[in-house]
């Protein structure tokens, strides 16, 4: 890792593309948060956002209580 360190510069960032259905679930295990990236697009915002709504919607109930 020392040799790929070499050539790039601090920070080091990567863009992916990712399927919305694996990120849900990456995020529903726990594996990876909101907070870890950032969307480049509107769109993809939009599906994010609505992605946390559901997430949240089944961890909680109507009633805002653990489910």
């Amino acid at each position: 890792m020392k040799f790929l360190n070499s050539f790039f510069r601090r920070p080091l960032t990567v863009k992916l593309e990712i399927e919305p259905e694996f990120l849900a679930s990456l995020m529903e295990n726990g594996q990876i948060h909101a907070s870890n990236f950032r969307c480049l697009d509107f769109s993809s915002k939009q599906i994010v956002w609505k992605m946390l709504l559901s997430l949240s919607k089944s961890r909680f109930g109507n009633d805002g209580k653990p489910a």
